[in-house]
């Protein structure tokens, strides 16, 4: 059988889809083709296909046909009905329901038409016409097989029925087969039917004992053809053919260390399965509700972490199931893996990848640092080093020793889908959407090697670090040898038909597993490694061991003792029934041989008697033929006499006949020369007039061809120095000739077909020419009016000519300019060429100063680390030195304002003192004392209190000014120091949290002494009495006493400290000055011991 699409063109030029095609089986030139609303029966006959018979199928829908005999076909339709069609004619009477059929009899349809039942059906049910059940609710019949003992179909959910043949024209169905309920939900209690499970094909094997069918879970199934009969098994059951297979694209995929299994998971069908490569067989299947995303299966095989949408769990793989020993909060999981000990592993949440203890479930470290997707995760194999890259292009290095990123390759042009990492970390190989493979060290990239033109999807290092795998393109598996050289060189196989998503090797390097996208599976054994895979040692076996739960262990052991004890009931009854019945056949035994000798005699008397009754009859039939001979002699003689006349008679009729013949030939031949003259005479002249009306049509195309090729290169010169307007109206004149050249040129063509139908049907030849003559005056006419296009079309050419002769001027200042940049341009490819020369000098320099370079890294790295601590400990006194000048230039700030307070009050007590002294001279006065007293408080303790009230007041301001400047000074110097650290590491961050906490506690003690300072200004009034409203001379000239004095022992005070501050800057400068002599030491120590050669390899 063909399948394919292919186009039909019926007579009604109306296009119809056909998918299958099949050949009779007996006469190779006829074919049927069917397809939705399609039925055709063709016939090839000298190159030429012709329909034959029944097609009219616009209102079935036809879904599968087969040739059922040389002359009936069977097909099927998407309502479950199978009709016939027999020597081209559709049979009315041979419409059967396909699920309900038992059995195809024709010779009974036949005699049941002819006895007027217009409906047929062999069912032991009602026809399909009369049935109840709608045809709506039927299933498609698909999948028509033939075979010399019977057919089969597909019909139903899974059920496929087959046909026995008895007589050439009796089929009777035998067996009915379907896809067992367990194949379609492995793990579910109550499995359902689905559309995956649709038979797509059905085949039978050359010796016809076993079907074969697909459905579209990628499973194939199969059952032995000629089984138990329907009326002992109603449903057989197929069987699996080969291990359950996934369904739906692999996204995920893990090899196992101590055993030789690998883990799947499938993205659509949700399971998890368990393979052995040893054996190519699966050893577990467990399916979720959830959507699974990534599997990591420990190196001993007994622990797996599954990303699951919701969560990601670790899970102990038990004998037969997977139990979740511990969740993790972290949601679509993309990418885990475990270690390479087992000890840890990796699993990516977002943009952060967090590593996991696999003994304790503690968060060890979370490495940050990736801006977008983080497709691929790589362990070192001393667990030391872990590799991961993303689609921002970046490949990050993380030292697990400190969780700290010590590497970093950053290519914003290319997305990275895998990488793979060496045995000892020091060399990391990734590949992405540029299809090149990168090796990566040192930070650099080392090489790019292209491959196979596309997008490289995934890569595996084996252990040995000597082979190397990469997948890309649809399917393919990419073997590259290494080490890599400038040009790549590899072997590219192919098995999978789409996008291989992952690869893993095993732990001997000798097997290669991949998957797919179209859920294949393939294992590859590893030929012609030696010296390449690694070498294992002698007593090293793969273990066996697996776990199971202390409760499934108990009921297995009271299961296996229940067995047990049950075997030997079991034995002991059928020990016994045993010894019955032979007992009882040992009778029965006796019996028949007793039974079996007296019909043997009897049998024996029996053939002597038929042996003489034999011999009789015998001589009589000899005598019947002897006489039956004599009798049919003399007829055939008699029979001859008779034909001889008879064949004489004849013979002279023939004559008379041929000469008759021969007369009617030879006047029948001078009519048809006559007749072939006067054709030939008709046609010469036909053909002489058209071939002249030919000739001036192609003069006429000549003409218009060279007149439009003159236009078109006028056209082309000028398109490139025109603006839009003048190009889109070029564009149309070119378009206007383009379209006149196309309908001459189909003129032309339609004329010499037109001739060569004329040359054929010369009955309608004169028809023919008056239609012809009409075109041509149609033509002449369209003629006339293209010519009146061109004349304006010419006019517009040389309006267009005089604008481009304007622009000639702009076009040649704008060539100078190109001649005086392509001169610059060779005067920079001269320099290129000597730069050059010159790097090709400092590559050939490259070679003996990379030790050289090797070695001031290394003492770079160390002057590096001794010169950040260096940094460290000045950046601490530079900060510790602000801040002591910022607190002497607050106390100068501080000791200005009293300074100028104390001057005030001074000048205040120098007029109250003047004013006493001019009081005492009506001190004999009581009256007058008293009023100049009076006067004299409220002179000044008014304005003592407005002033007291105005100075607490200004300094109130300045304290919140002065502390206002202070904090944003230093608010100002944390958001530079946080500007320069944005790039800087985490010890940085935590600097500068120390720093923020030093400053809080600086401001509240701040605050702490701004507090005390009010308290004590508080405390100063109240001494002076600056609250009170009246007081005594007395108490007034005490407490002025008492506040000058404390006056002169504060300025002391604040003057002892300005002083130790002022020690301590001097000090503190001293000491910062000391360390950038020791940093300029340490660089010129550094520069001396360079070298020219080291000079120049810094300079490249």
């Amino acid at each position: 059988m063909y399948s394919g699409i292919v186009i039909i063109l019926f007579n009604s030029s109306v296009y119809a889809l056909s998918t299958k095609v099949q050949c009779n089986p007996s006469d190779a030139t006829l074919v049927v083709i069917t397809g939705p609303y399609t039925f055709r029966i063709m016939n090839v006959s000298e190159t030429v296909w012709r329909q034959w018979g029944w097609c009219k199928a616009e209102n079935i829908a036809i879904t599968s046909c087969m040739w059922l005999t040389p002359d009936r076909i069977l097909f099927g339709t998407e309502n479950g009905v199978i009709m016939m069609v027999e020597n081209g004619e559709l049979r009315q009477n041979c419409i059967f329901r396909a699920a309900e059929v038992t059995e195809f009899s024709l010779k009974k349809v036949e005699a049941e038409a002819e006895e007027g039942d217009k409906t047929s059906t062999t069912s032991k049910q009602d026809s399909t016409s009369d049935s109840t059940v709608s045809l709506d609710e039927s299933q498609p019949v698909t999948c028509f097989v033939n075979f010399a003992k019977g057919f089969a179909y597909a019909c139903g959910p899974g059920y496929v029925h087959m046909f026995e043949k008895e007589t050439p024209h009796h089929w009777r169905k035998r067996n009915l087969f379907r896809i067992s309920r367990k194949s379609y939900k492995h793990t579910r209690e109550h499995p359902v039917w689905s559309n995956l499970d649709a038979i797509q094909h059905i085949t039978i094997d050359p010796n016809q004992e076993t079907l074969l069918i697909t459905t579209l879970r990628k499973q194939l199934y199969h059952v032995k053809l000629f089984g138990q009969h329907m009326l002992q098994n109603p449903e057989i059951p197929f069987t699996e053919l080969g291990p359950s297979m996934h369904y739906g694209p692999i996204n995920s995929l893990s090899m196992c260390a101590w055993k030789p299994i690998f883990m799947t998971s499938g993205e659509q069908d949700k399971s998890i399965r368990i393979w052995n490569y040893m054996t190519d067989d699966v050893e577990m299947i467990k399916l979720y509700q959830e959507e699974i995303h990534c599997v990591s299966l420990h190196p001993a095989g007994l622990f797996a972490i599954v990303g699951f949408s919701d969560k990601l769990r670790f899970m102990v793989v038990l004998i037969d199931d997977f139990e979740v020993m511990r969740e993790f909060p972290i949601r679509n999981c993309k990418q885990a893996k475990f270690s390479t000990n087992g000890h840890l592993f990796a699993a990516v949440n977002g943009q952060v990848i967090q590593v996991f203890s696999s003994v304790s479930f503690q968060n060890v470290y979370n490495l940050k640092g990736h801006n977008g997707r983080i497709t691929c995760l790589a362990w070192s194999a001393n667990d030391l080093t872990l590799v991961s890259c993303g689609t921002e292009g970046a490949v990050y290095e993380w030292s697990m020793s400190s969780g700290q990123r010590v590497g970093e390759v950053i290519l914003k042009t290319n997305q990275f889908k895998a990488c793979a990492v060496n045995s000892i970390g020091k060399t990391t190989y990734g590949l992405g959407t540029d299809g090149e493979i990168k090796e990566i060290g040192s930070n650099t990239i080392r090489r790019n090697l292209g491959l196979i033109g596309c997008a490289l999807d995934t890569i595996v290092l084996s252990r040995s670090d000597m082979m190397l795998f990469v997948t890309g393109g649809d399917g393919g598996v990419t073997s590259v040898q290494l080490p890599l050289l400038d040009k790549a060189v590899f072997n590219e196989f192919h098995m999978h038909n789409k996008k291989v998503t992952c690869i893993a090797l095993a732990y001997d390097d000798q097997t290669l597993v991949s998957v797919a996208e179209d859920a294949s599976i393939c294992l590859w054994r590893l030929t012609n490694a030696d010296g390449r895979a690694i070498a294992l040692e002698k007593d090293f076996a793969y273990s066996k061991e697996i776990l199971i739960s202390k409760k499934d262990l108990q009921e297995k052991i009271n299961n296996i003792n229940l067995l047990s004890t049950r075997m030997s009931e079991l034995e002991t009854e059928h020990t016994y029934q045993l010894r019955q019945a032979e007992a009882t056949q040992a009778e029965k035994l006796k019996e028949v041989h007793e039974g079996y000798c007296a019909a043997i005699e009897e049998l024996k008397e029996k053939n002597e008697l038929m042996e003489s009754e034999h011999t009789h009859e015998i001589g009589m039939i000899q005598q019947d033929i002897a006489k039956l001979r004599s009798g049919h002699e003399r007829t055939l003689q008699a029979l001859e006499a008779d034909f001889n006349v008879r064949l004489i008679n004849e013979y002279d009729r023939y004559q008379s006949l041929e000469d008759k013949t021969a007369r009617m030939r030879k006047d029948y031949e001078e009519r048809l020369e006559e007749l072939a003259e006067s054709k030939l005479q008709a046609l010469r002249e036909i053909n002489n007039m058209f071939e002249a009306k030919l000739e001036e049509k192609d003069l006429l195309l000549q003409e218009l061809q060279e007149q439009t090729d003159l236009e078109r290169r006028e056209h082309e010169t000028i398109k490139a120095s025109i603006e839009e307007d003048a190009d889109r109206e070029i564009i149309e004149i070119r378009t206007a000739y383009e379209v006149q050249l196309k309908e001459e040129k189909d003129a032309n063509v339609r004329l010499k077909g037109e001739t060569g139908l004329m040359k054929k049907k010369l009955i309608s030849a004169n028809k023919e020419i008056d239609e012809f003559k009409h075109q041509v005056s149609q033509l002449k006419a369209e003629h006339k009016q293209f010519q009146k296009v061109i004349s304006t079309l010419e006019r517009d050419v040389a309006d267009l000519k005089k604008e481009i002769s304007e622009r000639d001027g702009t076009i040649q200042d704008k060539e100078k300019r190109i001649y005086e940049l392509k001169r610059k341009k060779q005067e920079l490819e001269k320099y290129k060429f000597v730069l050059n020369f010159k790097i090709t000098e400092l590559k050939n320099q490259i070679d003996p100063l990379e030790r050289n370079i090797k070695a001031k890294k290394l003492r770079i790295l160390e002057l590096e680390e001794s010169l950040e601590t260096l940094l460290k400990q000045r950046s601490f006194r530079e900060l510790k030195i602000s801040q002591l000048n910022e607190k002497l230039a607050s106390a100068k700030k501080d000791y200005l304002n009293e300074a100028d307070r104390n001057a005030m009050l001074k000048n205040t007590l120098k007029k109250i003192k003047i004013d006493l002294h001019n009081m005492t001279a009506n001190f004999q006065d009581p009256m007058k004392l008293k009023s100049n007293v009076k006067t004299l408080f409220h002179k000044y303790v008014e304005d003592i209190d407005f002033v007291r009230s105005r100075v607490a007041e200004d300094e109130a301001i300045r304290e919140f000014n002065r502390q206002r400047d202070h904090l944003e000074k230093q608010v100002t110097a944390l958001k530079q120091q946080l500007a320069k650290s944005l790039g800087g590491s985490k010890s940085d961050i935590g600097k500068i949290m120390d720093e923020n906490c030093t400053l809080l506690a600086e401001i509240n003690s701040l605050r702490t002494e701004l507090k005390s300072t009010r308290s004590r200004c508080f405390q100063m009034e109240s001494m002076l009495g600056l609250s009170a409203r009246y007081i005594p001379p007395a108490t007034a000239r005490a407490k002025l006493k008492h506040v000058t004095e404390d006056r002169d022992k504060l300025d002391e005070g604040f003057k002892q400290k300005i002083e130790e501050r002022e020690e301590i800057i001097i000090a503190l400068k001293e000491e910062n000055e000391r360390l950038l002599g020791k940093i300029r030491c340490v660089e010129n120590s550094g520069t001396a011991t360079e070298d020219p050669d080291g000079a120049k390899n810094e300079m490249y």
